[in-house]
């Protein structure tokens, strides 16, 4: 089903695609902000800009760019929009400092040119541009120097030799600022170093089937005579996007404003980790809500989320020092397979239980169930899990994959499979 186009309910997982859909971004919000980072693109790289002349370029990053993105909890909330500002330099040409003062000039330029109300926000890596209240969104710009030959010599040094040679995961490492560091000042080679365009490849390579195959469908659905690579992937989703959407708005609904909530990036990576190219977003739900865990790794006492595309870093470094995100990470799982469970395993497709339908937002479930159930759907499906012979197969194949797990232990190196 295309992105925001409405059918009747037959299954749990029209309503499930419903749901997701709801929490999505608008595609009147989306078009907004890719014209602003766009715009901004341009002002960096005119004529007289003070940084011109390093070709400096911008892209999204994070779940703007994964196509994960969920709508605000609260209507005075706003989307952020993760950025990175590249400019084609080297760590000779600058220091951190000079760098992010460099972009942060030219930043300012652009929020004067714009009659923006409110002044860019520095922070401890990024800009923070603050758009009119009716635009909902602000963007983080980060500054950054190209630093792929860095990243993989740390990589070959640490053993990962395989990745450290694969360029569409490791060709596009980037140096960025931290304004807590001593050497933020210095002109020196020691920058800490970030990989969001190799993630989202990553990211992309574990539902490449599926993004490939929602693309065809669409095709079909238009009529039109086009290449699926013309298809841009932020037109279709697959499940393990609609899956991961579903998943963090019931992180969200959870937790509210939690300073020890389970951050996206963990829900995301181990989502991606679990998934075996599922068709539907219930399989896909079973499939992770029942693997994720196996792909937390434990380094001695230490609970270990590895970066896909750096095994170094630890994406729950924090769990050690502050042992209530990890322990809300865990309760947060459990709550979330068992609301999942009861949803797909006992329940009509238009019957929500109490717990997810409060999980999920009561509000965005009675209505996106008004929509599709208004189109005249006319039975009532059996359960998702228990129904589809393909679902027999889905769950055959975690189990042997969970079993597979317990014998080798956690997949730390994802990117050899």
């Amino acid at each position: 089903m295309t992105i925001h186009e409405k059918k009747k309910a037959e299954t749990h997982d029209d309503v499930l695609e419903a749901i997701a859909e709801a929490i999505d971004i608008p595609p009147s919000q989306y078009e907004a902000a890719v014209s602003r980072y766009e715009s901004l693109g341009n002002w960096l790289d005119r004529n007289g800009s003070t940084i011109a002349q390093y070709d400096p370029e911008i892209a999204p990053q994070g779940s703007f760019l994964l196509g994960t993105v969920t709508r605000p909890l609260g209507d005075g909330e706003e989307y952020d929009v993760d950025l990175i500002c590249v400019l084609k330099a080297t760590k000779k040409d600058f220091t951190p400092k000079g760098l992010k003062e460099a972009v942060g000039h030219e930043v300012k330029l652009y929020a004067k040119a714009q009659s923006m109300s409110n002044r860019p926000e520095e922070g401890r890596r990024c800009w923070t541009l603050h758009y009119a209240d009716d635009a909902q969104f602000h963007m983080d710009v980060l500054p950054s120097l190209p630093d792929a030959q860095t990243h993989q010599l740390l990589l070959e040094r640490r053993g990962h030799t395989a990745l450290a040679h694969d360029q569409s995961l490791t060709g596009q490492a980037i140096a960025i600022t931290d304004w807590t560091l001593p050497q933020y000042e210095l002109i020196t080679e020691d920058w800490p170093v970030s990989n969001p365009l190799g993630y989202a490849a990553w990211f992309r390579g574990r539902m490449v089937a599926q993004l490939t195959e929602q693309k065809e469908r669409y095709l079909k659905r238009q009529m039109v005579t086009a290449s699926v690579d013309d298809i841009p992937d932020y037109k279709v989703k697959t499940p393990l996007q609609r899956a991961i959407q579903l998943l963090k708005r019931h992180r969200d609904s959870t937790f509210g404003d939690n300073e020890h909530k389970p951050i996206s990036i963990i829900i995301t990576t181990l989502s991606a980790k679990a998934y075996n190219e599922e068709a539907s977003i219930s399989e896909a739900l079973q499939t992770i809500l029942t693997m994720m865990d196996q792909f937390i790794e434990y380094r001695g006492d230490e609970a270990w989320v590895a970066n896909p595309v750096n095994p170094e870093e630890n994406f729950a470094d924090k769990w050690a020092e502050e042992p209530q995100k990890r322990e809300n990470f865990f309760e947060w799982l459990e709550q979330a397979r068992r609301d999942f469970a009861l949803y797909l395993r006992a329940s009509p497709f238009d019957e929500f239980p109490g717990g997810l339908k409060e999980g999920l937002g009561g509000t965005t479930v009675d209505r996106a169930l008004e929509t599709i159930l208004a189109a005249g759907a006319s039975m009532i499906a059996a359960p998702a899990i228990a129904k589809v012979a393909s679902t027999d197969a889905a769950q055959e194949r975690a189990e042997a994959a969970i079993a597979d797990i317990r014998e080798s232990g956690s997949q730390s190196k994802p990117w050899a499979k």
